[in-house]
């Protein structure tokens, strides 16, 4: 294999690569995701979190709400040790409002 053929495979595999080392930004301090919102992109931030465990968070919450940081433990694949480590960087809101609910909520009343 010529030298020009591994350069352009060496290339290809890192563009191939890019979104998800984009994706793989690493959260500044003070930075805080609110597992309850979050997307499968801005989960896979948090240290661990890869695309799978990302899903199965969102997966989990769609079923039950997380009510504190730590219900997060209720994933498979997610740890005591796992969790000392995001703690600071999680957080947990309310539920996402569904679509018509958030439409009701906001109409004025007369």
């Amino acid at each position: 294999m010529s030298a020009l053929a591994k350069a352009l495979l060496l290339a290809a595999a890192l563009l191939a690569a890019a979104p998800a080392l984009a994706a793989k930004k690493a959260l500044p301090p003070g930075e805080r995701i609110d597992l309850n919102r979050a997307t499968v992109t801005e989960l896979m931030r948090l240290p661990g979190v890869g695309e799978k465990r990302a899903q199965a968070i969102v997966a989990h919450r769609t079923k039950q709400p997380f009510r504190r940081a730590e219900d997060v433990l209720a994933v498979k694949g997610l740890g005591p040790a796992w969790f000392t480590r995001v703690k600071a960087n999680v957080q947990v809101g309310g539920a996402p409002a569904a679509p018509a609910a958030a439409a009701t909520a906001s109409a004025p009343k007369r």
